[in-house]
């Protein structure tokens, strides 16, 4: 059930190229290695991080507590805006220490699209390019062309500089848009591939386009060229890892109900399977989590990636050896900056969430459900632990925590039961921490 099929098989042998830029000796050559099949042991070393959504601090209000416009913007968001400097700075200096060969960003680098928080990410990530990191990015749905990009910081809230995709593809240039690593370009979005290494090609995935049902879509034209890359690829035992900002497999049940996946998503699934791809990196929904789908004898892997600005505030490590794909997650635990009454980091990242997590289903329950405010009220406490067990991936209920959703069984809650229902029943694979063989 957790195979990654022929495509992984060939990676191994390309790991080393991946990670020196060379062939390794031959394996009879190679000292330590004791593997029967006399292959790599490991060799590439890939991180994903998504979802920073990073606010310029001189767009940031100086006291963001007490700064209307910004509380009534953060009042309803899954989002910690007003740590996303210290915990971007923090992971920053962990991927450092962590040396990965590679980084990917699956989308959403600013927080509404401001050109001064993607130039300043572009400067951080120009840093782990410096230590011989290669960073590929991809924007998300609040990175472009984004009328909510503002300044926080002054008496009264003013809108601020966003970008075009033209103007992404510069800032972002040495990510994925410019350079010798640069294989090809689609015309007709912000899609990409780049080869690392020698055999293994980087695909990012523009899929912005939005459609009259509000839906996020990949271009048609651009679905071609991917095939198109796909096949050549293919032809020649190039192996494609792909990355798109939103999601291509329900990650809960009836996930596309409520937080949309892109347009015909088991349609794209299966053409992009047939084309070859095993593993596709996500973000978007701010979970992290991992999902599968099979048909006619291929799995696609969705492995979505929590945000940065989202309790637990996760990031991937993911190796490659001879025998396994090994994905592990990080989190960020501290931060370099003082919480307010001395709280710890992760004491205060949870007291500012959870009233904001509350206040959104407070207000979505009676449009979607019916509820009355006071019923709507009393349920969201209940979806809000729902909603950050699925944050935090591999969801287990506790037997007391299952006995008080039960008090949701009756009308006219029974709706938002099943909901709930699907926040905590975790969809295999495992999230956080998984071993695929390859072999």
């Amino acid at each position: 059930m957790k195979k990654l099929e022929y495509f992984l098989l060939v990676m191994i042998f390309l790991c080393a190229s991946c990670a020196k830029d060379q062939w390794f000796d031959p394996p009879d050559n190679r000292p330590g290695n004791s593997s029967p099949y006399n292959l790599i042991t490991p060799q590439i070393k890939i991180a994903v991080v998504s979802d920073i959504h990073y606010l310029d601090l001189s767009l940031m209000p100086d006291d963001p507590e007490n700064n209307p416009d910004f509380q009534k913007k953060m009042s309803m968001d899954r989002k910690l805006i007003e740590l996303s400097d210290p915990i971007f700075e923090k992971v920053i200096s962990e991927l450092i220490a962590e040396e990965p060969d590679i980084l990917l960003i699956t989308g959403d680098l600013s927080f509404e699209g401001e050109k001064l928080s993607h130039e300043t990410v572009s400067v951080s990530l120009q840093e782990l390019e410096n230590k011989g990191i290669k960073v590929y990015v991809i924007p998300g749905n609040n990175d472009i062309d984004n009328p909510e990009a503002k300044d926080y910081s002054g008496d009264v809230t003013t809108p601020t500089d966003k970008i075009t995709p033209k103007l992404f593809a510069e800032i972002y240039g040495a990510f994925g848009y410019i350079g010798d690593e640069v294989i090809a370009r689609d015309e007709n979005s912000l899609s990409y591939i780049c080869q690392p290494c020698s055999g293994l090609w980087i695909l990012g995935i523009d899929a912005n386009e939005i459609t009259s049902s509000g839906r996020h879509a990949i271009k048609s034209a651009t679905m071609a060229w991917i095939l198109g890359k796909m096949t050549e690829a293919r032809e020649n035992g190039i192996i494609m890892l792909a990355m798109m900002h939103y999601g291509i497999i329900e990650h809960y049940s009836g996930q596309d109900n409520l937080e949309k996946l892109i347009k015909n998503s088991q349609g794209n699934a299966i053409a992009l399977m047939n084309a070859g791809l095993r593993v596709i990196f996500t973000g978007h929904y701010h979970a992290n989590d991992i999902a599968e789908f099979t048909n006619d004898g291929k799995t696609l892997y969705d492995i979505q990636t929590g945000s940065l600005v989202t309790p637990l505030s996760p990031y991937r490590i993911m190796k490659l050896d001879d025998n396994f794909i090994k994905i592990e997650t990080r989190n960020v635990s501290t931060v370099n900056a003082e919480m307010p009454e001395g709280m710890e980091f992760l004491e205060y990242s949870d007291a500012l969430i959870i009233p904001r997590i509350n206040s959104f289903f407070s207000y979505y329950l009676p449009l979607l459900f019916g509820l009355t405010v006071e019923e709507s009220e009393f349920a969201a406490p209940f979806l809000t632990n729902g909603y950050k067990a699925y944050f935090a991936g591999d969801e287990k209920i506790s037997p007391a925590e299952r006995n008080s959703i039960e008090v949701l069984s009756k009308e006219p809650y029974s709706p938002v039961l099943e909901v709930l229902k699907s926040f905590w029943r975790d969809l295999p694979p495992q999230d956080n921490k998984i071993h695929i063989k390859l072999k």
